[in-house]
């Protein structure tokens, strides 16, 4: 939470000053350093900067120098002037000796720090610096929860697949380079969109498996480490066979939903499936700006024209509608007439959508806008195959990254 420097030749004092910051549970011992003379407080000063410095005003220069009246102030001015030293963002002087505290006073007058008299005798000293630690300590607190209200990426980007999915996002011109996070074993990769003058800082990932699980917990990662404006899914989902959509098809959800989530019961000696989906809609105005596009049809004969894996018959196209979420791979044509008997305009189906939807929902402030862009391998029916993968996924990614970089902010 908040780094301290105790300057204080004396062992003992020294150590009562530990234990009344130790009595704050936001402060680490880790976070507490202490020096015993000018020369290691100079040291630790060039090398981490301090929320708090706590010093005793008569110091020796070394260990086993005597120690001066007027060392510690010295020591202020040195901070104020040098341009080496890193200045501690807060100063309390602390003594046992009423003739150092008068001649020292005028010079942390000036500087609007404040001595404390150390009195073993007494335990105002205590209150007094546990009082400044506390201030400290919700101070920091509130600057940590402003900072975190701020966006700091344009967009986080997700995807299931290494293969192809996520490979394609890393194919796109963004000059992406590695990120590993203390503590996390994902590997993210931060990028740029840039088209002329107009660029979005981008970070992406890829989850381990497949699935709403990993999605979310992925992207709850993302949300809470990176903090990106939008958040959208990229790869390959089912189109639904008797729809418009044709492989390789652009699926952009306008709402998602877990179409497993429901209630389970026997009726009449069958069983019976009654399905409670919850859905989250695109948010409004991102749908608007994916309708404006694919009224002008923008960007898919060049998406198209840029594939080098062989050509693909018809044209590309962008289908805007339900996509429905689930647990596993379907490759039965039944199971997606049940979910189309629920919503008839359904698009699509895959394992992710809706946990990146939920995940984007739920978090913690600044939520990011989540959309799911991807496109069509298959027809979760009996012909289901990876033949297509590879062309889907290439489709899905040109499509965001020229949707981003045309109509996000």
């Amino acid at each position: 939470m908040i780094q301290i420097l105790i300057l204080d030749d004396n062992k003992a004092k020294a150590e009562r000053v530990r234990e009344v910051i130790e009595t704050i549970p936001e402060i680490l011992p880790d976070d507490v350093f202490v020096a015993q003379d000018l020369i290691q407080a100079r040291d630790a000063c060039r090398q981490h900067l301090y929320d708090l410095l706590v010093l005793d005003l008569r110091l020796p220069n070394r260990i086993g120098d005597t120690p001066e009246d007027m060392a510690g102030c010295e020591f202020i001015k040195e901070l104020n002037s040098s341009t080496t030293l890193l200045r501690p963002y807060h100063i309390i002087g602390l003594t046992a000796y009423e003739d150092v505290l008068e001649k020292a006073d005028p010079v942390f007058e000036n500087d609007l720090w404040r001595i404390i008299k150390y009195d073993t005798r007494t335990n105002i000293w205590r209150r007094q610096l546990a009082s400044k630690l506390q201030y400290l300590v919700t101070s920091k607190k509130a600057l940590l929860k402003a900072d975190s209200t701020r966006h700091i990426y344009d967009m986080g980007v997700v995807t299931a697949l290494h293969v192809p999915e996520y490979q394609s996002i890393l194919d796109l011109p963004a000059e992406w380079q590695e990120v590993k996070q203390p503590n996390d074993p994902t590997i993210y990769h931060k990028g740029r969109f840039q088209n002329g003058e107009k660029q979005l800082s981008v970070i992406a990932a890829c989850a381990q498996q497949m699935g709403m699980p990993a999605a979310a917990v992925l992207s709850s990662k993302l949300i809470a480490q990176f903090r990106p404006r939008y958040l959208a899914m990229s790869g390959i989902a089912a189109a639904v066979k008797d729809g418009d959509a044709r492989i390789g098809d652009i699926l952009i959800a306008d709402q998602s939903w877990d179409y497993e989530s429901g209630k389970h019961k026997i009726v009449k000696n069958k069983q019976v499936f009654e399905p409670d989906p919850r859905s989250i809609p695109l948010r409004v105005d991102v749908k608007e700006r994916f309708l404006h596009l694919h009224a002008q049809n923008s960007f898919l004969a060049d998406i198209q024209n840029a594939w080098r894996g062989g050509k693909q018959e018809g044209r590309l196209q962008v289908h805007i509608g339900p996509i429905a979420s689930g647990s596993a791979v379907v490759q039965d044509e039944g199971i997606v007439a049940h979910i189309k008997a629920h919503s008839r305009k359904l698009i699509g189906l895959d394992m992710e959508t809706y946990a990146v939807f939920f995940a984007a929902e739920n978090s913690s402030l600044p939520r990011p806008i989540p959309l799911s862009i991807k496109s069509a391998c298959d027809y979760a029916d009996k012909e289901k195959s990876d033949d297509h993968q590879a062309y889907a996924a290439f489709t899905s990614a040109q499509y965001l990254f020229r949707f981003a970089l045309a109509y996000l902010k």
